[in-house]
């Protein structure tokens, strides 16, 4: 079925446990009550069981970042409508939650619920619904067409859908065994990987830095990348180490897994729609962007991105809510980043609009970097790559960027924060 940190978990260990959790009095009933129950579970080794366990029952499940504090986890579930929190272990029982019958969601089906990241607003509650879930796995495993002998190694949180769907779910539905390892141990993930020659590596962009800084004499098979678009500094530090063999794949929470770029060799190019979607709209060039809307299963999905379609693939330039009026003129955050990796010494960074008294909106950034890199360095890498108005007005270099509880970077935060200086 699946491994957690090179411990195997086969269906007589699914089965045994489901038993033991049927037969346990202080959760036997809201097993059986159909409704929706919020999960924090930081192990994956209980929280993939637990999920394969509710569907079979037919509960709805709200997953929720495994290292949410208790009390954060509580008002998140009473938010999201549940009756109930397992909170890191299912034998410590379910925590009641609502305050009456009237305050409990039922799903019409049973779901999968998430809350959206929040990195341009409020986030808010997604709730698909199985059948969506399993039409996504089956256009996601024709789209990426792996070999049978390559294994996931998933070191993005079990708790969301790209670690959960895309890197198990869809594993088990190829009848593979997924590897799942802490995304906080490296070094682990490295041993795993040293005895999984044929491997692909399912991570976001800064883990997949994090793992790729380390000494190694691996030869790594398969890189895939989500969460956001991977920096064109990084794919140029991958790519001699994967070859053709590195991946993107983008998504929205509506949706999960909207398109696959099998062979990726620039930043903003997201591949191609998997099956099951149809294009509603997207811009027809990079001088005429629009946001991208898609169809799937009869529900229109305004994603929110600007992006383009060529006859090759989609090409994503921003969230349309990201892009930048400098003096009139547009300036694309990822454009600038892009650049601004490319320059040695770079690890991490985001651009994000800032403002001036008598310009107005500014494109400003913030970078993790190497002690020596200095901003006014960084500055002038971008005066030699870039249009003047497209340069950073204001460059800051942190040890660590700002991110939300579910590990995202939200530019609308960075400038709020900007403002109130």
């Amino acid at each position: 079925m699946f491994a957690y940190n090179q411990t195997y978990f086969g269906q007589d260990d699914l089965e045994a446990r489901w038993k033991a959790w049927g037969l346990m009095p202080h959760t036997r009933e809201a097993w059986k009550s159909g409704k929706r129950i919020a999960v924090c579970i930081a192990n994956a080794a209980e929280l993939i069981p637990l999920v394969l366990y509710l569907k079979e029952l037919g509960v709805s499940a709200l997953l929720l970042h495994g290292e949410t504090p208790l009390e954060t986890a509580k008002m998140l579930g009473k938010e999201g409508g549940c009756i109930g929190l397992v909170y890191q272990s299912v034998e410590d029982g379910i925590l009641p939650l609502a305050g009456s019958e009237s305050e409990v969601i039922s799903s019409q089906e049973p779901s999968i619920c998430m809350f959206s990241s929040g990195t341009t607003g409020n986030p808010k509650l997604i709730s698909r619904p199985w059948s969506a879930i399993e039409a996504e796995i089956t256009a996601y495993n024709a789209e990426i067409d792996l070999d049978s002998a390559i294994t996931p190694i998933v070191i993005s949180p079990v708790s969301h859908s790209y670690g959960l769907i895309s890197g198990v779910l869809s594993a088990m539905a190829r009848q593979v065994v997924p590897h799942v390892a802490a995304y906080t141990n490296p070094k682990l993930t490295l041993a795993i990987l040293r005895d999984t020659p044929k491997h692909i590596v399912y991570g976001v962009p800064m883990t997949l830095h994090v793992l790729t800084s380390f000494p190694s004499d691996i030869r790594f098979y398969q890189f895939m990348s989500s969460g956001a678009p991977m920096p064109q500094g990084l794919i140029d530090k991958l790519a001699p180490l994967a070859g053709d063999r590195l991946l993107q794949q983008y998504g929205c929470s509506e949706a999960g897994c909207i398109s696959i770029n099998r062979s990726l060799r620039h930043s903003a190019d997201i591949g191609k729609l998997l099956g099951h979607m149809q294009l509603v709209d997207a811009g027809a060039s990079s001088h005429e962007p629009r946001e991208l809307i898609i169809t799937v299963q009869n529900q229109m999905i305004h994603t929110g991105d600007l992006a383009y379609q060529d006859q090759e693939a989609l090409h994503l330039l921003a969230r349309a809510d990201d892009v930048i009026n400098v003096s009139g003129l547009k300036v694309y955050p990822l454009e600038v980043e892009n650049v601004i990796s490319q320059l040695p010494g770079i690890h991490e960074c985001v651009v994000y609009r800032g403002s001036h008294p008598v310009m107005g909106e500014t494109a400003s950034c913030m970078v993790v970097a190497d002690l020596e890199l200095k901003s006014e360095t960084i500055r002038e890498w971008c005066m030699q790559h870039l249009p003047p108005y497209k340069v950073p007005s204001k460059v800051a270099c942190v040890t660590k960027l700002p991110r939300t509880a579910t590990g995202k970077i939200s530019r609308k935060l960075l400038e709020e924060a900007e403002l109130s200086e």
